[in-house]
């Protein structure tokens, strides 16, 4: 998006949002590429309200592919509800699913000023380390504890009653990577055994990138356009593989330990984490077939393949937990 067309667009979305708030003034509009899915830019708003003159730091957070209205509804809508059930998210303040203002669903929110929380133990102590790490698993750990018929109205916001269906919602792969077969096959036959199923509300993409922290060392968790609910151990399952496949193996154990002291559920835990690792692979699949209903950013692919070393160590990962390797996923990614 060109900076000063949408900087224009914005300035009289805004002035038509709030007739006492007026006089919008739109500056420093800056873009971040900071991932897979959403365009994000932030930006300045100054306005009238009233006899008062107001700066508001903004960050807008821009949808993409087929289910992006859905996307921005549900984030929208969740976010709004978290923050009245206290838990720590930037506050929301615009919706706007039908594309018709910058040609793309979005929504507006407060922008945290600060840094992740990931940037704030990055080069420090083994301490200091530890602490953010704990600060991270005690953020995680409070989400999945929360109760889930707050969150059953939220528009979109799709609810997994099992394992098995967890399972069936990655079927539909075989139709665009029939090469996925083993993984799938395996899955279906390692699947637990399990009298009881675990519901939380699940962010899914759970790491220290998207863990703000502000000024006043205040901790916002931000990006929860994967959200759902469904069994915790997916969640948990997920972050590990982040931290295993970008960070390192030396993250796993601790991370764990302060899950379960928190009275985390990780039965089963590393079958949970082939599935995680099955649905990086999905993603995978959306991007290099083009799949629109991906939802991922048009860029998506180059973003995958400068990560593409992140691809191969999810397949070592999946090869050192199920015995195989996919052929055609190897040929794939030396194709990158």
């Amino acid at each position: 998006m060109e900076i000063p067309n949408l900087a224009e667009k914005l300035q009289g979305y805004l002035n038509s949002e709030n007739k006492h708030r007026t006089n919008h003034s739109v500056k420093n509009l800056n873009e971040i590429n900071m991932g897979w899915e959403t365009e994000l830019f932030t930006f300045e708003s100054n306005f009238q309200d009233g006899e008062a003159q107001v700066c508001q730091d903004l960050v807008l957070r821009v949808f993409s592919g087929e289910n992006a209205s859905r996307k921005a509804s549900k984030e929208f809508n969740l976010m709004k509800k978290l923050d009245e059930a206290g838990y720590p998210v930037p506050p929301v303040y615009h919706l706007e699913t039908s594309g018709d203002i910058i040609g793309k669903p979005f929504i507006i929110m407060k922008r945290v000023m600060g840094k992740t929380l990931d940037a704030s133990y990055q080069n420090e102590t083994e301490e200091i380390l530890q602490q953010g790490l704990s600060r991270l698993i005690r953020l995680f750990a409070e989400l999945h504890s929360l109760d889930t018929s707050v969150f059953t109205e939220i528009p979109y916001l799709s609810t997994f009653q099992s394992i098995q269906a967890i399972i069936e919602n990655y079927d539909k792969s075989k139709a665009q990577a029939p090469w996925m077969s083993p993984l799938l096959d395996w899955i279906k036959a390692n699947k637990p055994n399990e009298s009881q199923e675990y519901l939380s509300l699940c962010h899914m993409d759970y790491h220290g990138m998207n863990v703000m922290i502000d000024e006043q060392n205040q901790s916002y968790v931000i990006d929860w356009s994967s959200s759902m609910i469904c069994d915790p151990r997916m969640d948990l399952a997920w972050t590990l593989l982040l931290y295993n496949t970008f960070g390192g193996s030396m993250f796993r154990a601790p991370m764990i330990e302060t899950y379960e002291n928190l009275g985390g559920k990780t039965g089963s835990l590393e079958f949970f984490e082939v599935v995680a690792a099955t649905r990086r692979i999905d993603d995978f699949v959306n991007v290099t077939s083009g799949s629109g209903s991906a939802g991922l950013k048009p860029d998506a692919l180059e973003l995958m393949k400068a990560q593409k070393d992140h691809f191969i160590k999810v397949h070592d990962f999946l090869e050192e937990r199920t015995g195989f390797r996919l052929s055609k996923l190897d040929e794939l990614l030396a194709s990158f």
